[in-house]
């Protein structure tokens, strides 16, 4: 399976857009009421420690994805079984996220758009994606992203004069215990679903850091988070953001130039969509690739249509309605998402690490 080469700017951009994807539709934190902030910033910090480990892992093993670490340290059994829990987990993964921006396009837009159209246009765009491969979708990334947050900028300041900052006090109001459990929810639910990079990262630019992209893409991306949240929750309030679906676009409906210029928040609708488009490639890639790798096949581009129809079809029967699916995030998506988020993380990094320097004492 060939290399393929990106550059450092555009694997920050990457993990920034893949982080703050569904915050743009779905407000994070927020099981800390108005110390969401605090939440996310603590987030933050706990995922710093998984971001040096996945640079470090690239570091151990150049040119080799998880997939390739894995059947290294482990064994070809071993290395194999693990890496189909972790097909199991980015293909789970992305049938949570297709239904979210699904449910987004047709609750905000396309009313009367029969959802299997959505489902299948939206599939196919992302199939043409990976088909393309990773340095076709970090150059529209890169290309994007700039816009993305311009858009978004301006939405903002068209919102200042709605903002109240009462929204958010009193602080610690409910104590330290919300804050922790919302800061975890947080780490999981996005910022640690990067271990998909560690999945189809292969190789970088002479003289560039995974170490930097890892970092610098989770600043950037628990940056926006923060600040898209905060628009959130000063224009609408706590309550409304815990109450509305889609409390994102619930806020920029209120941005407007006067009585001349609204309905703003098709531009920034359009923002979440591209978000969206780029998550479920970097999962749909990240399946791919792991199967390719199971089964030892040269190429993953021939068994992308398939594969990423059957996942499309999947999440369209899985969930059968919005709240079902809110419901299913809210309660059980943390319990599913920690053993592979926390858990198989550090023990890769472990037994790498002791691998590594047991060949070294060995030489």
């Amino acid at each position: 399976m060939n290399d393929e080469i990106i550059s450092e700017k555009q694997g920050i951009y990457l993990i920034t857009l893949f982080i703050v994807a569904e915050t743009f539709i779905l407000a994070r934190g927020m099981e800390a009421k108005q110390d969401f902030w605090l939440a996310i910033m603590l987030g933050m910090v706990i995922s710093v420690p998984f971001m040096l480990m996945f640079a470090r892992l690239h570091r151990l093993h150049p040119k080799k994805d998880l997939f390739d670490i894995n059947e290294y340290v482990f064994g070809k059994v071993l290395g194999k079984i693990l890496n189909f829990l972790l097909i199991y987990y980015a293909a789970t993964n992305m049938i949570s996220i297709m239904s979210v921006f699904n449910n987004f396009i047709i609750n905000t837009s396309l009313f009367s758009t029969p959802v299997e159209i959505i489902y299948l246009l939206l599939i196919l765009l992302c199939i043409y994606g990976v088909k393309a491969g990773i340095e076709v979708i970090a150059r529209w990334t890169e290309f994007f992203l700039p816009m993305i947050i311009i858009a978004l900028l301006i939405g903002i300041i068209l919102l200042t004069p709605k903002m109240e900052l009462k929204n958010i006090s009193p602080i610690l109001n409910e104590g330290v215990k919300p804050v922790i459990e919302a800061g975890v929810l947080t780490f999981l639910f996005p910022l640690s679903e990067t271990i998909a990079f560690v999945m189809i990262f292969t190789g970088l630019k002479s003289n560039e850091s995974f170490k930097s992209i890892y970092i610098y893409g989770l600043i950037l991306g628990g940056s926006l988070i923060l600040i898209l949240v905060l628009t959130e929750v000063l224009v609408i309030g706590v309550d409304r953001s815990l109450a509305y679906y889609f409390p994102g676009h619930q806020a920029f409906t209120r941005a407007s130039i006067g009585d001349i210029f609204e309905r703003i928040e098709i531009i920034t609708g359009a923002t979440f969509v591209l978000g969206g488009f780029i998550k479920i490639s970097v999962l749909l890639l990240a399946v791919n690739r792991g199967f390719a790798k199971i089964f030892n096949l040269d190429d993953y581009r021939f068994i992308v249509t398939p594969l990423g129809l059957l996942i499309a079809n999947i999440s369209y029967i899985f969930y059968d309605s919005t709240m079902y699916m809110f419901e299913w995030i809210a309660k059980f998506w943390g319990y599913f998402a920690f053993p592979f988020q926390f858990i198989t993380p550090i023990i890769i990094y472990i037994f790498a690490e002791v691998k590594m320097k047991s060949l070294n004492k060995a030489k």
